[in-house]
């Protein structure tokens, strides 16, 4: 038995099926192509990433060395980061990740030819930020270039409640015949915060000497997405921000810094004494009455385990901070079995760079997690009406070294 098109429709047979058939398999055919796009995407990206690791990762060092970043942040920023090698910089000064991959699809000789094509227009590719200026339905929408004013329509891989008309969008747009798709992912911003980064952004192109926003936004890219994440230039975690689950917590820490202060130490062995009472607190959550027992346990801790300190036996600490040596004894044990991967990670890294204390930061010694929103830093969200400033360094401005 024959099959043809016509047992699979609905309508019949005649102008009516011609005309519903056709444009069957017009949608046939785009489905087709975007399952193939779409699948060229993760293989350009495992290209990348297997091929040229070595590379990439020195690039993208050389952006994140001197920024604080949280996991998650820095697991996003990174693929950014990845996303724009992969179309910008050019291997050993010939040619772009991208221009190979092309080459080493057209070597192969599997692609049909209209995807070969497809493939081909995405060459051009550079970082792109356009105003939300229509959403067509779930899943297509129509924007605006903020630089050529060019809208264009774009499909989306499945239906994002967060994107709003007169909001905005940043990534990199690849061509898929009559629309376009993000590349990997994007990054979405609400309508009441677009006017302010459009108009940062067009200002900053017309300050540069470059000939189009392609150009701007290849070189700026970078910068854009440390300032948007609001990682600081070289600034470790404030001490001052943690955010105490238990009053008793921030009194004993600050009970501590008291006695260290009267003693005439430097700042470093307050803020890090300090910081391995927060990591405590945050792993173990201590019950406790009085607050001076685990302020002297601390003192000693950090006197006992710092190797050029040492300055006190448990009694000196105990007559110091008022409170017993069994009592002093047994909450120091505690810190140093709570504490005792963040010790060793901390010798290890001393005995390993052979650092000077004054050279020790924070985030070398302890998770960075313990720093983020969740664990304590109440941190400022990210201000963007200064992402161009001639006053300070600006991470906008940032640029390869």
């Amino acid at each position: 038995m024959s099959i043809s098109r016509n047992d699979f429709c609905m309508c019949g047979s005649g102008e009516k099926y011609k005309k519903c058939c056709m444009k069957n398999n017009v949608v046939s055919l785009d489905n087709i192509r975007d399952f193939e796009l779409n699948r060229l995407q993760f293989e350009l990206l495992d290209f990348a990433t297997y091929q040229h690791d070595e590379f990439i990762d020195d690039l993208v060092d050389e952006f994140l060395d001197d920024e604080y970043l949280d996991d998650d942040e820095e697991e996003i920023l990174v693929v950014y980061l990845i996303m724009w090698v992969i179309f910008t910089v050019q291997y050993d000064g010939k040619q772009t990740i991208m221009e190979q991959f092309i080459n080493l699809k057209k070597k192969e000789n599997k692609l049909r030819t209209s995807t070969m094509k497809q493939l081909e227009s995405w060459v051009d590719t550079a970082p792109s930020y356009s105003i939300v200026t229509k959403i067509i339905d779930d899943l297509h929408l129509e924007i605006e270039d903020v630089f050529s004013s060019e809208k264009k329509t774009v499909k989306l891989l499945e239906k994002d409640e967060m994107i709003e008309e007169g909001g905005s969008l940043l990534g990199l747009l690849l061509p898929y015949g009559n629309y376009e798709m993000y590349f990997t992912m994007y990054l979405d911003f609400e309508a009441n915060e677009t006017p302010g980064l459009v108009s940062e952004i067009r200002q900053g192109f017309a300050e540069a000497d470059l000939e189009n926003g392609k150009e701007f936004m290849r070189s700026v890219f970078p910068g854009l997405i440390l300032a948007i994440f609001g990682a600081e230039l070289g600034e470790e975690p404030n001490i001052e921000q943690l955010e105490w689950d238990n009053p008793k917590y921030e009194e004993v820490a600050d009970l501590y810094r008291q006695h260290v202060e009267e003693e005439d130490l430097p700042k470093q062995f307050q803020d890090l004494g300090v910081m391995f009472w927060y990591k405590f607190c945050t792993k173990e959550k201590p019950v406790f009455r009085k607050p001076e027992i685990y302020a002297a346990a601390l003192h000693y801790f950090i006197d006992r385990n710092i190797s050029f300190l040492e300055f006190y036996t448990q009694g000196d600490i105990a007559e110091l901070h008022g409170v017993s040596v069994d009592s002093l004894s047994k909450a120091y044990r505690q810190l140093e079995n709570g504490l005792e991967d963040e010790l060793d990670h901390f010798h290890e890294y001393m005995e390993q760079d052979e650092l000077d204390f004054d050279d020790v930061t924070f985030e070398d010694i302890f998770d960075e997690d313990d720093f983020g929103d969740e664990d304590g830093i109440d941190g400022d969200d990210p201000d963007r009406n200064d992402l161009f400033s001639e006053d300070k360094e600006s991470p906008f401005n940032r640029k390869r070294k």
